[in-house]
Protein backbone atom coordinates (compact mmCIF):
# COMPACT_ATOMS: atom_id res chain seq x y z
CA UNK A 1 0.00 0.00 0.00
CA UNK A 2 2.84 2.56 0.79
CA UNK A 3 4.74 1.94 -2.02
CA UNK A 4 4.71 4.22 -5.61
CA UNK A 5 3.09 2.53 -8.26
CA UNK A 6 4.19 4.40 -11.75
CA UNK A 7 1.63 2.21 -13.99
CA UNK A 8 -2.00 0.97 -13.30
CA UNK A 9 -2.54 -2.88 -13.37
CA UNK A 10 -4.89 -3.84 -16.20
CA UNK A 11 -7.35 -5.50 -13.66
CA UNK A 12 -7.68 -2.21 -11.89
CA UNK A 13 -7.88 -0.06 -15.17
CA UNK A 14 -11.01 -2.89 -16.12
CA UNK A 15 -12.50 -2.38 -12.53
CA UNK A 16 -12.50 1.10 -12.88
CA UNK A 17 -13.71 1.44 -16.60
CA UNK A 18 -16.69 -1.12 -15.06
CA UNK A 19 -17.77 1.20 -12.03
CA UNK A 20 -17.26 4.38 -12.96
CA UNK A 21 -17.67 7.20 -16.05
CA UNK A 22 -14.46 6.84 -17.18
CA UNK A 23 -12.86 4.84 -20.28
CA UNK A 24 -9.29 3.66 -20.25
CA UNK A 25 -7.58 6.37 -21.76
CA UNK A 26 -9.42 9.11 -19.48
CA UNK A 27 -8.19 6.79 -16.31
CA UNK A 28 -4.58 6.35 -17.55
CA UNK A 29 -4.90 10.68 -17.90
CA UNK A 30 -6.06 10.80 -14.75
CA UNK A 31 -3.31 8.76 -13.59
CA UNK A 32 -0.34 10.68 -14.80
CA UNK A 33 -1.76 13.71 -13.07
CA UNK A 34 -2.73 12.42 -9.99
CA UNK A 35 1.44 10.73 -9.89
CA UNK A 36 2.36 14.26 -11.16
CA UNK A 37 0.51 15.72 -7.97
CA UNK A 38 1.24 13.15 -5.76
CA UNK A 39 4.04 10.87 -6.56
CA UNK A 40 3.99 8.80 -4.09
CA UNK A 41 0.40 7.50 -4.55
CA UNK A 42 -1.11 8.73 -1.88
CA UNK A 43 -2.52 12.27 -0.07
CA UNK A 44 -2.73 12.53 3.40
CA UNK A 45 -5.24 15.29 4.96
CA UNK A 46 -2.35 17.78 4.27
CA UNK A 47 -1.55 16.91 0.92
CA UNK A 48 -5.11 17.01 -0.03
CA UNK A 49 -5.34 20.60 1.77
CA UNK A 50 -2.04 22.15 -0.10
CA UNK A 51 -3.51 20.66 -3.80
CA UNK A 52 -6.84 22.00 -2.84
CA UNK A 53 -5.23 25.57 -2.56
CA UNK A 54 -3.79 25.71 -5.40
CA UNK A 55 -6.52 24.91 -7.47
CA UNK A 56 -8.89 26.82 -5.45
CA UNK A 57 -6.23 30.28 -5.57
CA UNK A 58 -5.65 29.76 -9.29
CA UNK A 59 -9.43 28.96 -10.33
CA UNK A 60 -10.66 32.43 -8.57
CA UNK A 61 -7.73 34.55 -9.35
CA UNK A 62 -7.32 35.68 -5.33
CA UNK A 63 -7.66 34.28 -1.99
CA UNK A 64 -10.47 35.62 -0.35
CA UNK A 65 -10.75 33.29 3.15
CA UNK A 66 -8.66 30.09 3.98
CA UNK A 67 -10.01 27.37 1.46
CA UNK A 68 -8.30 24.57 4.16
CA UNK A 69 -11.37 24.17 6.14
CA UNK A 70 -13.59 23.63 3.28
CA UNK A 71 -10.82 21.18 2.30
CA UNK A 72 -10.37 18.87 5.13
CA UNK A 73 -14.37 18.48 4.63
CA UNK A 74 -13.81 17.75 0.90
CA UNK A 75 -11.12 14.92 2.06
CA UNK A 76 -13.77 13.21 4.52
CA UNK A 77 -15.95 12.41 1.29
CA UNK A 78 -12.92 12.03 -1.11
CA UNK A 79 -11.36 9.19 1.69
CA UNK A 80 -14.13 6.15 1.21
CA UNK A 81 -12.40 4.01 3.76
CA UNK A 82 -11.74 6.81 6.22
CA UNK A 83 -8.03 5.46 6.62
CA UNK A 84 -7.13 9.52 6.52
CA UNK A 85 -5.51 8.79 3.09
CA UNK A 86 -6.32 9.15 -0.48
CA UNK A 87 -5.45 7.08 -3.40
CA UNK A 88 -6.17 7.52 -6.74
CA UNK A 89 -9.19 4.98 -6.67
CA UNK A 90 -10.67 7.46 -4.19
CA UNK A 91 -10.48 10.58 -6.30
CA UNK A 92 -11.18 8.58 -9.35
CA UNK A 93 -14.66 7.23 -8.02
CA UNK A 94 -15.28 10.46 -6.59
CA UNK A 95 -14.45 12.31 -9.76
CA UNK A 96 -16.93 9.96 -11.18
CA UNK A 97 -19.68 10.35 -8.95
CA UNK A 98 -19.80 14.32 -9.16
CA UNK A 99 -19.36 14.88 -12.08
CA UNK A 100 -22.29 16.72 -14.55
CA UNK A 101 -24.38 14.49 -16.43
CA UNK A 102 -23.95 11.49 -13.97
CA UNK A 103 -26.58 10.19 -11.82
CA UNK A 104 -28.11 13.21 -9.38
CA UNK A 105 -28.90 10.74 -6.72
CA UNK A 106 -25.45 9.70 -6.38
CA UNK A 107 -24.05 13.32 -6.97
CA UNK A 108 -26.55 14.53 -3.89
CA UNK A 109 -25.45 11.30 -1.96
CA UNK A 110 -22.08 12.49 -2.07
CA UNK A 111 -22.53 16.02 -0.88
CA UNK A 112 -24.08 14.88 1.51
CA UNK A 113 -21.35 12.98 2.98
CA UNK A 114 -19.61 16.20 3.32
CA UNK A 115 -22.26 17.57 5.50
CA UNK A 116 -22.92 14.69 7.93
CA UNK A 117 -20.02 15.35 9.52
CA UNK A 118 -19.95 12.65 12.60
CA UNK A 119 -21.59 10.12 9.73
CA UNK A 120 -24.44 9.33 11.57
CA UNK A 121 -26.47 9.95 8.47
CA UNK A 122 -28.65 12.82 9.88
CA UNK A 123 -27.42 16.62 9.12
CA UNK A 124 -28.16 18.54 12.82
CA UNK A 125 -28.41 21.79 13.44
CA UNK A 126 -24.92 22.08 14.64
CA UNK A 127 -23.12 20.21 11.35
CA UNK A 128 -25.14 22.84 9.12
CA UNK A 129 -24.00 25.71 11.55
CA UNK A 130 -20.43 24.49 11.04
CA UNK A 131 -20.75 24.00 7.41
CA UNK A 132 -21.85 27.72 7.14
CA UNK A 133 -19.26 28.94 9.58
CA UNK A 134 -16.65 27.07 7.18
CA UNK A 135 -17.71 28.22 4.13
CA UNK A 136 -18.43 31.66 5.59
CA UNK A 137 -14.37 31.20 6.32
CA UNK A 138 -13.59 29.74 2.79
CA UNK A 139 -15.55 32.46 0.48
CA UNK A 140 -15.23 35.89 3.09
CA UNK A 141 -12.52 37.87 1.85
CA UNK A 142 -10.25 39.46 4.46
CA UNK A 143 -8.77 42.82 4.45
Amino acid sequence: MGTKQTKLKAETVEELTRSTSFNEQEIHQWYRGFLKDCPSGQLTVEDFQRLYCALFCASSGDTYGDPRPFARLVFRAFDQNGDGIVEFRDIITTLSVTQTGNDEEQRLQWAFQVYDLDGDGYISRAEMLQIVKVHLSTYTKFN
